[in-house]
């Protein structure tokens, strides 16, 4: 039976495994990675990635999270959904690009796939060709109509919200209440993210400047979603993988349900998720900002399963938050996680506020200072079992 999520299931109920299958993507999107060939490519065996499934299940957790990169390049995606389906994981999502399940969707669901998050940034065929350098439309389009089919959970577009496009988010409203109508189990929901810079693309001055021409604010965000609707506040304990980051809404009469993240806009706040991170390097992170987190790839089962119990043992305890009391959901330096060594110059998220700070003075966010950034959690010595520690001297600047 389909449950919400991990509520119902027994153990860490909160908790889910995110785990980067591969840094490897096959479409360039212009907000995150540069042109041409990706210069890094990382990711686990199957072997790996099978401890790694059984050891967080042994510590409790019953809902997974497939990430990249794009996860669904992997040849062997579905023997990994039967894999975990097999160990007892209740809940599988994936978010991709839409590029490729549709091929395979009706054998993923069988192997265990419950919930996909589909990028589309817009539903205009040039502009999404001129955003992702690439001509998978169609095929995104394809993946999302076949998920709300087959799925029996809420599949979710996934926008990155641009100043060129915002005027299309009515249009992205219609086309959810348009799925949504037509009698299918399944119900089909968007989540706006803010194009706040995270990404490798970011890095070179074009990326930069794409970015400074696209940045919008969240009211901006929020102005253009009432062109669709009355903004309706609603529980996110309603909502099928609710992300305790994201503000919810239902959007007039039409009973979609849109989430906003505007995380630059906010400043970076710490939605008090439990995510036990795996990205594509084998780094484990309890939170975002983690230190010099383990490395997992090379360690055995009982070592993997063992830094679990640590990890999440430290996350679930009181002392995490006498720790680290004014956290928050922030890196300083853009794509080290998801796409494993950073390729080009650093730059970090600061030098996006200072440009902020300097060219919109009278409505930009507050910006964050050097002496104002968040702590970093510190996961002992790279590649390590170290402590995560409880003393702040620790940390440090940044995170």
């Amino acid at each position: 039976m389909i449950v919400m999520d991990g509520r119902s299931a027994p153990g860490r109920r909160s908790w889910n495994l995110r785990i980067g299958l591969t840094s490897l993507c096959n479409i360039r999107c212009r907000y995150c990675l540069p042109a041409g060939k990706q210069a890094v490519i990382t990711q686990a065996t199957y072997a790996e990635i099978l401890e790694v499934l059984r050891a967080s299940y042994e510590v409790g957790i019953r809902r997974v999270h497939y990430t990249g990169g794009e996860p669904t390049v992997r040849k062997d995606f579905v023997d990994i959904l039967q894999a975990a389906k097999s160990i007892g994981f209740t809940q599988q999502i994936v978010t991709t690009n839409g590029s490729r399940l549709h091929h395979f969707i009706e054998k993923a669901v069988v192997s265990g796939l419950t919930r996909a998050i589909v990028s589309l940034d817009t539903l205009d065929e040039q502009q999404n060709i001129f955003i992702t350098r690439a001509k998978f439309f169609n095929s995104t389009r394809r993946t999302i109509e076949r998920a709300v089919e087959l799925l029996p959970t809420m599949t979710k577009i996934s926008c990155v919200t641009m100043r060129s496009t915002l005027k299309e988010l009515p249009r992205l409203v219609e086309y959810a209440r348009d799925l949504n109508s037509r009698g299918h189990t399944g119900k089909l929901a968007i989540k706006l993210n803010q194009f706040f810079p995270s990404n490798p693309a970011q890095l070179s001055n074009e990326g930069e400047n794409f970015w400074k021409n696209e940045f919008v604010h969240e009211d901006a965000i929020l102005e253009a979603l009432e062109r669709a609707g009355e903004l309706r506040p609603i529980q996110r304990s309603t909502i099928e993988g609710d992300n305790p980051s994201y503000n919810y809404y239902e959007i007039g009469d039409t009973g979609v349900k849109v989430a906003v993240l505007a995380m630059f806009s906010w400043d970076y706040p710490c939605g008090g998720c439990k995510k036990l991170r795996i990205s594509p390097q084998g780094l484990a992170t309890i939170c975002i900002s983690q230190k010099n987190p383990p490395i997992l790839w090379g360690m055995s089962y009982d070592e993997k399963l063992a830094t679990f119990k640590r990890l999440t043992d430290y996350r679930d305890g009181d002392q995490f938050y006498v720790d680290f009391p004014n956290r928050r959901h922030y890196r300083p330096q853009l794509g080290e996680l998801r796409f494993d060594k950073v390729v080009g110059p650093s730059k970090e998220i600061i030098h996006f506020r200072d440009i902020l700070t300097r060219e919109d003075a009278g409505d930009a966010p507050t910006a964050l200072t050097r002496t104002q950034t968040p702590p970093l959690l510190s996961g002992g010595r790279s590649g390590t079992q170290g402590d995560l520690g409880s003393d702040p001297a620790i940390c440090g600047p940044g995170g």
